[in-house]
């Protein structure tokens, strides 16, 4: 019975452990996207020079920011999915003496492998967040230098 034991609680762990690495995967794609995101955003702050444009490229760098805390909260939602389908599996595999103490083992694991999630996730948004702001100093400091170029330019 032990090793049975044994074996269920390794089993745990390592649907425990695929879930951890879906959702670091997960979000490091988001990551990823995030950055792209951002770099479009600079390469295009540096193309507009008028007020109007700095406020189009705010709005899609505010949207793009919606956009990726959308896609995080979704993933969570995934990553919970697969949590609690692997609690469920869990549950199934473990009977016998020691059923509540592998419960409470397994709930432990699957606990904080969504802490870690959740963690990441909002690691996630808080990079997209500075990201959009970096975008938006950069268009700032774009409107600024233009300004001092064509106030110098034409004397005004």
């Amino acid at each position: 019975m032990s090793e049975q034991t044994d074996d269920l609680m390794n089993k745990a762990g390592e649907m425990a452990d695929q879930a951890k690495q879906i959702a670091a995967d997960k979000l490091g794609d988001l990551q990823a996207q995030a950055a792209d995101v951002v770099g479009d955003l600079k390469a295009k702050a540096a193309e507009y020079i008028s007020e109007d444009k700095i406020n189009e490229l705010k709005a899609e760098a505010a949207e793009k920011l919606g956009d990726a805390q959308a896609k995080a909260a979704e993933l969570m939602d995934g990553a919970s999915d697969k949590f609690d389908d692997l609690k469920a599996k869990a549950t199934e595999l473990v009977s016998g003496e020691n059923i509540d103490a592998m419960k409470a083992e397994a709930a432990a694991k699957l606990g904080e492998a969504q802490a870690k999630a959740t963690e990441l996730a909002g690691e996630a948004q808080a990079k997209a967040a500075e990201l959009a702001n970096e975008a938006q100093e950069v268009a700032g400091e774009a409107v600024a230098k233009a300004k001092g170029f064509f106030s110098r330019l034409f004397g005004k």
